[in-house]
């Protein structure tokens, strides 16, 4: 579920979204995100079984709880949702209170994935952000007192005005706060985005690729030292709280996206709707696909392959088998000389039953995946 509204755009976001507050904006919205929710269950119906709803954006947490209460039951009417779905909810420390927070919780909201990105006020506003370090642990405090025992922190590094020293207090106080799960991305400089722009200009430099290096690396020797579990290159929870929403994507599984820019995958077919949000509410959301296009097997065993590799588990020869009926190296031959380099390198590991990437293959693994392409 894309909610496409800011209050700000931050200088290194390219998803797409629209910067207001309008509250009126918002319920044309939700009508119209409620009349493609309509128009996808007449196609689908009961048919269409979920066990995850993921209210991504721009910034979800902008949304009247009301709004939120009236889409979930409009996708539980019209699709099999079940009783102990993961909803999760993208939001800004900024935008929220305790109020609201109990009101997403009593809508059905189990998850919360906050967007911190750092503890660090000066870092926070290189980058754009509206919150201060003070707002995270305050948003942490109120959900926990709302009911939530499902929260994710979002954290970046090899940022401007950053630095090890203000990643690893970050990185300390994200922990101090025992959030369920935790992500953590490389600042990537997007062409478009205000940091591409400054960036062409010669007035943002990026972080060497030895200090970014570092980063992740200590970021995965703490993490794993207060018990979280790193299940994938850019993801670590605590036992058995993955997000399960996610691993459907690393997994090849059918997901339906709704709302201006948002993807699809189900039964094999692609699509995405147009990101215009003016034009999404003026036809009531529905007939907005702007491209649309039917995966062949190969595709797919490709795109498994390329996902599957990013996670601690890497590739099961046996699903592979399962799901596009056969071998796994008789599919990719063209691949396996050169992957065996890799595998002596250290960079991957292969046994009978599967494939995946070292730690030390994460840091070259675009390289490792392409052979798979």
């Amino acid at each position: 579920m894309h909610i496409p509204f800011c209050l700000r755009k931050c200088l290194y976001c390219d998803f797409y979204s629209e910067g207001c507050d309008d509250a009126e904006l918002r319920k044309a919205y939700t009508e119209a995100l409620l009349g493609e929710i309509a128009h996808y269950g007449h196609k689908y119906g009961k048919a269409l079984k979920a066990d995850t709803i993921f209210f991504g954006g721009g910034t979800p947490s902008l949304m009247e709880p009301e709004l939120i209460d009236s889409i979930i039951k409009a996708l539980r009417k019209a699709f099999t949702v079940s009783d102990n779905a993961e909803i999760t909810m993208e939001c800004n420390p900024a935008t929220l209170t305790a109020d609201k927070l109990m009101g997403y919780r009593a809508a059905g909201v189990n998850r919360l994935s906050i967007g911190s990105q750092s503890f660090d006020d000066e870092v926070l506003a290189a980058l754009g952000r509206i919150h201060k370090a003070s707002d995270i642990e305050d948003t942490v405090k109120a959900a926990r007192a709302a009911g939530f025992d499902n929260i994710s922190l979002d954290l970046m590094f090899a940022v401007p005005k950053q630095g090890m020293d203000k990643w690893r207090e970050s990185l300390e106080k994200a922990l101090s706060l025992h959030p369920e799960h935790l992500s953590f991305y490389s600042l990537e400089i997007a062409e478009g985005t205000p940091f591409g722009k400054m960036y062409q200009a010669g007035t943002l430099e990026e972080t060497p690729i030895e200090e970014d290096r570092r980063m992740y690396h200590y970021a995965l020797d703490r993490i794993e030292e207060a018990g979280y579990v790193h299940y994938e290159i850019s993801n670590a929870c605590l036992p058995g709280r993955e997000a399960r929403h996610n691993l459907k994507y690393w997994n090849l599984s059918d997901y339906l996206g709704l709302g201006p820019s948002a993807h699809s995958y189900i039964g094999g077919e692609r699509h995405s709707n147009a990101a215009n949000l003016a034009e999404y509410i003026k036809v009531g959301g529905v007939g907005c696909i702007e491209e649309s296009y039917i995966n062949d097997l190969d595709d797919d065993a490709v795109e498994y392959t390329f996902t599957a590799l990013r996670t601690k588990d890497g590739v099961s020869f046996e699903n592979f088998r399962d799901k596009f009926g056969q071998e796994f190296w008789e599919f990719h031959a063209s691949a396996k000389k050169e992957f065996e380099g890799f595998v002596q390198g250290g960079y991957a590991i292969e046994d009978d039953k599967h494939i995946a990437l070292t730690r030390k293959g994460i840091d070259i693994s675009n390289k490792i995946m392409a052979l798979f392409v």
